[in-house]
């Protein structure tokens, strides 16, 4: 959160989208470092769409039950017994070898509203993101290389988003499709955050990248 701040400088008209909001941590962190700034927070999941409502009550944050994806629609969400887990992708078979048995136990499916990053820019009046963060279990690389001619007209200068690299859903990116994509859409690595790692390897990382020609 401070290299967000020191990014930004003292930029007071900020637009940030919290994608994957879940209960609200981020997009109210967001908001007592970011007092002026409009945030939008998307959060599928009835149950925890309600407890992010509640929790953000007051903060002027622009709550929506919607999941970002790479088209807009409906989809089948994959329900697990742990929340955080839940993804518009099926999980991998060997997703316990990862995170423990039982820790991504499928419960159902519900279907949810989703919406492309395009199509949301239309629909809530948006000319430019200064911070697009994307928590959604896999799906990240779908969502930007359905927006890549918005990135690559700068709509965006810095994604911060949630790389899971070891087997944990099918579809799954790899961590060099993302680097990949990004650069090609003018995006360069700022920094990492929030490492992972189980039996020495790295299964799960923060990435934050900025637009090229940011300070």
């Amino acid at each position: 959160m401070e290299d967000k701040k020191a990014l930004f400088g003292n930029k007071e008209t900020l637009c940030i989208l919290d994608a994957g909001a879940y209960i609200g941590e981020m997009a109210l962190a967001y908001r007592r470092q970011f007092p002026q700034a409009r945030i939008l927070a998307l959060e599928p999941f009835p149950e925890i769409h309600e407890v992010l409502l509640r929790r953000t009550n007051g903060f002027n944050i622009e709550c929506y039950k919607l999941a970002l994806a790479d088209q807009t629609g409906a989809a089948d969400l994959q329900v697990f017994n742990h929340a955080p887990a839940n993804s518009l992708l099926t999980p991998h078979p060997n997703r316990g070898n990862v995170w423990g048995e039982g820790v991504m136990k499928p419960s159902g499916l519900i279907t949810i509203k989703t919406i492309s990053l395009d199509d949301l820019f239309l629909e809530f009046g948006i000319q430019h993101l200064d911070l697009l963060k994307l928590d959604v279990q896999g799906l990240e690389y779908k969502i930007l290389n359905g927006a890549k001619e918005l990135l690559k007209k700068g709509g965006v200068d810095f994604v911060y988003l949630e790389l899971i690299l070891m087997p944990t859903y099918d579809q799954q990116a790899t961590l060099s499709a993302y680097f990949h994509l990004l650069e090609d859409t003018g995006f360069e690595l700022h920094n990492l955050y929030n490492l992972s790692s189980i039996r020495g390897q790295l299964r799960q990382v923060d990435a934050l990248f900025k637009r090229k020609n940011e300070p």
